[in-house]
């Protein structure tokens, strides 16, 4: 009897399959001596060695398992770096001003998600990217380091200055599945977790929906192409956060040099203050490296206001690939500034209604 019990145990060991599963360490390190000035009355220069010039510094880890039929389990924890001081990058916990964390307190702030992913597509629970920011980022030849990153992310209503300019905490999103003919799309939800009975301080104005948000991106890639349009609502008590935008790109190949163009559109609302933007830009592979270039600008109408204030930057830069992890590069930058803008380069001060100029020199190392 012993020996039949045995038998069946090891063939009902036999018959499950083990899950495979993996885990990976990722990253990068990217600085470079930057120096940017401005002009005019009160205006600034700059020197200083900035992290993210060519490529995010970031430290990372993910992981995938298979649990068969098609379904997988996944995590990812990545977290910013700022290289020149080893210290890390804030996140916030509520998607709200009054969630910011300290500067320089290590935290996995650019993605913290576990999924499940399988022929539905994937779920995915977290803090995650904005649907908006993946445009913003993706259809740029600079992304949103260093002194060539798209004006629009750092004049516009839902850029750098918001509690949530790139990604967003307590989110529930679903991912289409890779296999729809180049179709690609993905919706989320976040909570900004405040209780029923939440206030904003001295007002009596109710709070409990502030850093929600509510957002969606529709896209088609095959072959030279790729188009996508996102859109996200974020509530605040003060004034709801709308932002839409659309991202294009289009591959020449070998018959005019693998000539890549990009381009943008972008609006954005708060209470009575609205902002259109725009982007046209260009990578050219030479050599071991890569010509890029970009024009961007922004323009703000705060609404019962006579001025309007636009920013518009022009960036030129090179990336020179010592192998397939390690480049040099360089960037010249400028922002012109009207009605009443002073927006300036990394770290300078420049007067309104005038420009702002700086150059970088640099190396990133992906692993």
């Amino acid at each position: 009897m012993r020996k039949y019990l045995l038998m069946l145990a090891s063939a009902g060991m036999a018959g499950e399959a083990p899950a495979q599963s993996s885990v990976t360490v990722f990253g990068g390190v990217d600085l470079a001596v930057t120096h940017t000035r401005g002009s005019g009355n009160g205006a600034t220069r700059k020197t200083q060695l900035a992290s993210s010039g060519n490529a995010p510094s970031r430290l990372g880890f993910r992981g995938v398992e298979d649990l068969g039929g098609g379904l997988s389990a996944n995590f990812w924890l990545e977290a910013g770096l700022d290289v020149d001081t080893g210290t890390g990058i804030h996140s916030n916990t509520n998607n709200q001003a009054s969630g910011k964390g300290a500067p320089g307190v290590m935290s996995f702030n650019r993605r913290s998600t576990v999924g499940l992913a399988g022929r539905f597509g994937e779920v995915r629970l977290g803090r995650d990217v904005l649907p908006t920011f993946m445009n913003t980022g993706g259809f740029e030849p600079f992304g949103v380091g260093g002194i060539g990153a798209n004006q629009i992310f750092f004049s516009s209503l839902g850029g750098v200055m918001s509690p949530i300019p790139s990604r967003i905490s307590n989110s529930v999103g679903y991912f289409l599945p890779p296999d729809l003919g180049g179709f690609y799309g993905q919706v989320m939800h976040a909570m900004g977790e405040n209780d029923s009975t939440s206030e904003l301080p001295g007002t009596g104005a109710s709070s409990r929906r502030d850093g929600n948000h509510t957002g969606w991106r529709l896209g088609y890639a095959n072959g030279s192409v790729n188009v996508a349009v996102a859109s996200g609502t974020t509530r605040y008590a003060n004034g709801t956060l709308r932002v839409t935008n659309a991202g294009a790109a289009y591959l020449f190949g070998p018959s005019l040099m693998n000539l890549k163009l990009v381009g943008q559109l972008h609006a954005d609302s708060k209470g009575v203050a609205e902002g259109k933007g725009m982007l046209v830009g260009f990578h050219l592979p030479i050599g071991a490296g890569e010509i890029k270039g970009a024009y961007s600008r922004y323009r703000l109408d705060p609404g019962h206001a006579a001025l309007k204030p636009a920013s518009s930057k022009l960036a030129l830069g090179y990336v020179h690939n010592l192998s397939k992890r390690t480049a040099l590069y360089a960037t010249v930058a400028r922002v012109s500034n009207s009605d009443g803008a002073s927006q300036a380069l990394m770290g300078a001060v420049t007067a309104r209604n005038q420009a702002s100029t700086g150059a970088e020199c640099g190396m990133r190392h992906v692993f």
